[in-house]
């Protein structure tokens, strides 16, 4: 067992340890990185630490150039993070401290020992406190601050990676789309584990076999993922054409143009799901359209740098006012992630874009830049400036625009009956044609974005 004192360094690879406070000991080469063991293919070589901080100095068969990788944390960040007994109850595994206690109490956050285990796969401290806890590479590899893509890229929803679309690429997965059915679905999680696995990388995904006259197959759908999303609408709602209902255009059967739902919500629902009941392929219209519209936002960042930047901070206006309701919200139309050295790449924008926000049907005036400049006016001067950045964003969203409503950029298809479709409701876009029919009959519910991204990351741990 290797024991340190403050400010002391140890490595498993070499003969002898320095005595003196904040030197590094002297390191042989690690052995060739097939040999190296369990987690990650990696071990750990080396620790150093102080007071305020603990330094670790690790090798994975996926380091740059297959060479050491060291990084340094702060101990609070490791005493916070603590699992022990001590640390967390051990039935619910929520935290018996908080992070103020051990700001308050500075001795908690320094190490009394650190040691690397015999198998090099954790690094176990003991704290002032009495707190001791083994750090796992699993862990250090986790929070390594790295920008290298590897399967532990900090910030990743999933390790499935978002492929964006247009219509042609889409028809060229359409096996990925349709592959699961209804018992599959319910029934076997690697079928379910498929068909999420297919909604994160399109958006997209659909349901086949549904029970005919099963009213409540979208209800049972929804559930197999995570609890429904009660809305104004209910718990379920009924897309059908119905003359005595006003409340929303949906309820018509009128065109409905490319949107997105509920944007003039706080907590927009990340997931939509539709069951078609009754929809004749032989009665004209009621035809649904899908666009990708991160696919539409990444176009505007190549074509326009300055329109897409103005997207990101010229606040939209979304409003509901109807039947007792009064909402009201304003937010970007997109959003992204924290930029570092990785998704910021061209190539990795599937990494970068977090979700858009598009419901031309729900959209209340502007507020910001819709003052010009003239010698007469009143308007601050500050407002009055706020025009270049509208000028900017008003160009990006014709380029958006544009783009989503070109043929090749959408995917269009007359629902089936017995089909469940599954979207994601700040990635992808639905539209729906005029119908004439009296009997067109969809189900829909809506589902929270925290519970799909629960089970899918259940399933992936699960299934790895």
């Amino acid at each position: 067992m290797l024991l340190r004192t403050a400010g002391r360094t140890t490595n498993r690879l070499t003969a002898f340890t320095r005595l003196t406070r904040g030197l590094t000991s002297i390191n042989p080469p690690p052995g060739p990185i097939e040999n190296l063991p369990s987690a990650h293919n990696g071990k750990i070589l080396k620790t150093h630490f102080t007071d305020e901080s603990t330094t670790i100095t690790f090798i994975t068969k996926d380091s740059p150039g297959h060479e050491p990788f060291t990084v340094t944390f702060n101990n609070l960040f490791l005493r916070d993070s603590s699992r022990s007994e001590k640390s967390v109850d051990p039935k619910s595994g929520q935290k018996l401290f908080t992070t103020g206690h051990l700001v308050s109490d500075p001795d908690s956050t320094v190490p009394k020992q650190v040691e690397i285990s015999p198998d090099s796969q954790s690094v176990a401290i003991n704290w002032k406190d009495g707190d001791h806890y083994r750090y796992s590479l699993d862990f250090i590899y986790k929070f390594k601050g790295s920008t290298f893509v590897t399967d532990a890229l900090r910030n990743t929803v999933s390790k499935h990676k978002p492929v964006l679309w247009d219509k042609k690429t889409l028809k060229g997965h359409m096996e990925d789309l349709v592959s699961v059915n209804y018992d599959g679905f319910m029934k076997n999680e690697e079928q379910l584990y498929k068909a999420l696995t297919t909604l994160q990388k399109y958006g997209l995904a659909l349901i086949n076999n549904v029970p005919k006259g099963n009213e409540d197959a979208v209800k049972d759908i929804c559930e197999r993922v995570g609890p429904i999303r009660n809305t104004i609408y209910g718990e379920t709602f009924d897309v059908k054409s119905n003359i005595t209902t006003t409340s929303n255009i949906a309820y018509s059967n009128l065109a409905l143009p490319l949107h997105m739902d509920l944007l003039y919500m706080e907590n927009v629902p990340g997931f939509q799901l539709l069951h078609s009941i009754n929809n004749s392929p032989d009665e004209a219209g009621g035809v649904n359209i899908f666009v990708d519209a991160f696919h539409a936002a990444r176009h505007v960042r190549e074509q326009d740098a300055e329109g897409y930047e103005a997207m990101q901070h010229v606040p939209v206006n979304y409003q509901y006012s109807k039947d007792g309701h009064c909402y009201y919200q304003s937010r970007p139309m997109i959003e992204q992630y924290d930029s570092n050295e990785s998704n910021t790449l061209m190539g990795n924008y599937e990494y970068l874009i977090k979700r858009v926000y598009y419901s031309p049907p729900f959209q209340a005036p502007f507020t910001v830049g819709i003052y010009e400049k003239a010698p007469e006016t009143n308007t601050s001067k500050g407002k009055v400036t706020e025009r270049f950045l509208f000028r900017d964003f008003a160009h990006g969203i014709g380029l958006f625009d544009q783009f989503i409503n070109k043929a090749e950029n959408q995917f269009k298809i007359k629902l089936p009956e017995n089909t469940c479709v599954i979207f994601n409701n700040t990635r992808i876009l639905h539209a729906r044609t005029a119908f004439k029919s009296s009997d067109r009959w969809l189900k829909g519910c809506y589902l929270d974005r925290d519970s799909f991204k629960s089970r899918l990351k259940y399933l992936e741990q699960k299934y790895k």
